[in-house]
This record gives structure tokens, C-alpha cells and sequence, in this order.
């Protein structure tokens, strides 16, 4: 069954005391991390959760957030990503639209959280993971788990069910939330390592946001080989270098952003680090600049480094390689593996290559649907196919380049907001 608590029972079996989950110095097994998600399991069971059930989730990257992810999948409860960096609004829009029963945070965010208590009186549960909290209305996380059982939860979930609703702005002002499967996103982590050639001996430095799509694909596709996942809990480029030497980190996902923050860094700092165990790159979220391009290519000089254009709602579309990278600048590649692209003019007909038309894909990446939004839904599919309103052209070589978007778009750390 493509699910990821099912495909991470097998791992823990598998793989039983290989490193899956490192963070902050600490080291959790797959064994270790299989016993913890079943007590989550447990406990939003004890509570009296059931399949449909959502708990959003606001923290930075942390050991916790996967173990919730792993939890929550293996009784069909849905996983309600939230970016940290939205305000009390914002955050309360997200909660109630997506009819969150829980929510999962850290110390730092207490305060935001409780201000909105009393406008979200279907909050029952209020996990905070790292702190003790004395009020009635806030558990914490470890005594939360630590008092249920370690045993495999007794929930029947189907790959068909929702894994996560995701909530992006698209090409709208309001938030939408993105309906994603287990079998979505199960099919996006397995044609990744495909793609990527990643297996069991890598290891993945998980340094983007795990509230955003593409650092959750990614530590799933790690997680889904049986390799080893290193949480960063925000982007520090020397914390970065340190923790490739430290722990031979072979492949991760940054936005250019990141990637210009690294290059960047003074070649006395670069240079203390050994690197040379890395050999996969990938970015996305906005265009790589050329200058970028080069002194990633530069530092790492045997690195295979890859571009790709998605979006929450349909994962991994385009992607160029490392063969291609140089010679198409500006260029996002060819579909991914499993992906039809069509790119048609405003009567729905294929335009000519060299022209500009709107991009259109069919994938088993897609989402369901858009939460609770019906007309949206409709809006964005046809004839199976779907658009989020991206405006490409196609080369004579068969090779994709996005050249506007329907809606200008302001770009902040690889997460799009409508200007």
C-alpha cells in the first residue's frame, strides 16, 4: 500500500537500527522513530481522532515534525502545514478554513497560539513540543507520547486517502488548501529517487522549511529509500557546510536564495569544510541565476546539480539535469518522469514551439482538489489536465521555459504571495 506510514513500518523493520532522523546532534533510529510515531498514533487516538481528522502544524524544522508526519499518516489524520512566518490573522484563517481539531507547535509560537484560543473553540488539542506549559488548554509533546503505546495503530488507511492539506496562495489573494494524497505524494518521494538516483546509502540535509511542499518531497523520497535525513532546524550556510563534513551528506533541496546565501559565504569559512561527499543539488522556487549556477558548479566540483519547476499542487513537473544546465540557461527542463505537459492559447489549443502559451499538466502527482473550494477546483482543471496559471513557451529541442505568470507574484524564500 502506498502510504508513508506503511512504507516506514517496512523501513523500521528493514532497516531497523540505521540512522533515519538526525537532529541537533541527536541520532534516532528507524526503530526509534517507527515506536515514536506510534505513540502519536496512539495518543490523537486516545483523544478519540479519527481518519479526516486534521492538526495543524507551525513550527521550524524539527525531529518532531516528521515523527507528527509519520504519526498522523498511519491513522489517516491530516497533516496541516503552516508557514511560521504568518501572522495571528493569517494563521487563524489557515486553522479554521481547513477545520483543524489540533494544533502542533513549539515555545517560540506559544504566545501567537494562545492569543487565538478563543477564536478557535474547536481546538481541543494544543500540543507544544520543547517546553512544559502549565495551562490547562496546552500538552506537551513528550509526556503526550510518552504515556501511550508503542504498538502499530489499528487504522485501516487506503493510498487514496489525504496525507496533507497544504495552503498556498497560488494566483489568488486568499489562501487555498491543496488536497494531497498519500499516493501523490508516495509516487512524487519514489520518482525523485528515481530521477535523482537516490538510494539507501544517502544521506539528505533537510534545509528549507518543512511547511513548504518541496523540503517535505524530498526528506519523504530519503525516507522512502531507507537513507538518512538531517534536520536543520533553519538555514545557516556555515551550519550547512559543517553538517555535510560531519555527517558525509550526500543530496539536498535549497531555493536559490539559500543557494546565493552559500556561495557567498568567505572562502576561509568554505574551505575549513570538507564537501566532497556531496553529489546531488537541486533547487527550485524561483530561477537559479546563471552567476549562481557557476560557483555552485565551482565549490562543489563533483556535484550533479538540477533545476525543477513544480508546485504544491503538482509536485515535481519539469526538470532539468546536469547536462543540460549550462547550455539552457533560463531553461526548466523536460517533464519529469510520469508528467504530460500541454502548453495551449485561450481557446485551449496547442501553440507552436517559440510561442507563449499557458502550461497545462497531467501527472499522479496531482492534488485532489482544492479544500472546501470547488469553483477554484474547476477553474484550474481541464480535460484532466491542470494549469496554476503559469505562462511557458517550448524550445525546437522539446525543452520548457516559464516566462510570466497570470498574476504578478512576489517571491520570499521560494514561497510565492500575490502582489
Amino acid at each position: 500500500m502506498l502510504t508513508f506510514g506503511s512504507v516506514f513500518k517496512q523501513n523500521a523493520e528493514k532497516f531497523k537500527d540505521k540512522p533515519a532522523v538526525i537532529f541537533k546532534g541527536e541520532t534516532l533510529t528507524y526503530h526509534d522513530v517507527n515506536q515514536r510515531t506510534n505513540q502519536i498514533a496512539n495518543a490523537f487516538l486516545s483523544q478519540g481522532y479519527k481518519k479526516g481528522d486534521k492538526v495543524s502544524v507551525m513550527m521550524k524544522n524539527h525531529a518532531a515534525y516528521i515523527e507528527v508526519i509519520i504519526g498522523l499518516a498511519k491513522i489517516g489524520v491530516i497533516v496541516v502545514p503552516i508557514n511560521y512566518r504568518l501572522v495571528g490573522p493569517e494563521m487563524e484563517y489557515i486553522i479554521a478554513n481547513s477545520e483543524s481539531r489540533g494544533f502542533i507547535t513549539t515555545a517560540e509560537y506559544v504566545a501567537d497560539i494562545k492569543a487565538l484560543l478563543p477564536k478557535l473553540p474547536q481546538l481541543d488539542t494544543v500540543l507544544v513540543v520543547g517546553k512544559e506549559e502549565t495551562a490547562s488548554n496546552l500538552l506537551n509533546y513528550e509526556p503526550f507520547l510518552s504515556r501511550n503505546s508503542t504498538a502499530e495503530p489499528d487504522v485501516e488507511v487506503d493510498e487514496k486517502d489525504t496525507l496533507y492539506i497544504g495552503y498556498t496562495s497560488g494566483t489568488t489573494g486568499k489562501p487555498k488548501g491543496v488536497v494531497i494524497s498519500h499516493r501523490s505524494r508516495m509516487l512524487t518521494g519514489m520518482a525523485a529517487a528515481y530521477e535523482y538516483k537516490i538510494d539507501e546509502s544517502d544521506v539528505h540535509i533537510v534545509a528549507g522549511p518543512i511547511y513548504h511542499a518541496a523540503p517535505w518531497i524530498f526528506l519523504m523520497m530519503q525516507l522512502i529509500v531507507g537513507g538518512t535525513v538531517v534536520v536543520e532546524e533553519s538555514y545557516n550556510p556555515e551550519q550547512f557546510l559543517a553538517d555535510v563534513e560531519k555527517y558525509k551528506a550526500t543530496n539536498t533541496f535549497m531555493a536559490p536564495t539559500m543557494f546565493n546565501f552559500l556561495v557567498n559565504v568567505d572562502n576561509e569559512t568554505k574551505n575549513k569544510y570538507n564537501t566532497s561527499s556531496m553529489r546531488i543539488l537541486i533547487s527550485a522556487g524561483a530561477p537559479l541565476p546563471t552567476q549562481t549556477k557557476h560557483d555552485v558548479l565551482h565549490f562543489f566540483s563533483n556535484v550533479d546539480l538540477h533545476e525543477f519547476y513544480g508546485s504544491t499542487e503538482a509536485a515535481i513537473t519539469l526538470n532539468i539535469k546536469p547536462k543540460d544546465i549550462k547550455r539552457k540557461d533560463g531553461c526548466v527542463g523536460q517533464p519529469f518522469p510520469y508528467v504530460e505537459c500541454l502548453i495551449l492559447d485561450e481557446k485551449k489549443k496547442p501553440v507552436p514551439h517559440g510561442e507563449v502559451g499557458e502550461l497545462y499538466f497531467k501527472t499522479p502527482y496531482l492534488l485532489d482538489r482544492y479544500y472546501n473550494n470547488p469553483e477554484a477546483t474547476d477553474e484550474s482543471f481541464w480535460n484532466g489536465y491542470f494549469s496554476v496559471g503559469d505562462m511557458a513557451m517550448q524550445d525546437e529541442e522539446g525543452y520548457y521555459y516559464i516566462v510570466d505568470r497570470k498574476k504578478d507574484m512576489l517571491i520570499s524564500g521560494g514561497v510565492n504571495t500575490v502582489k
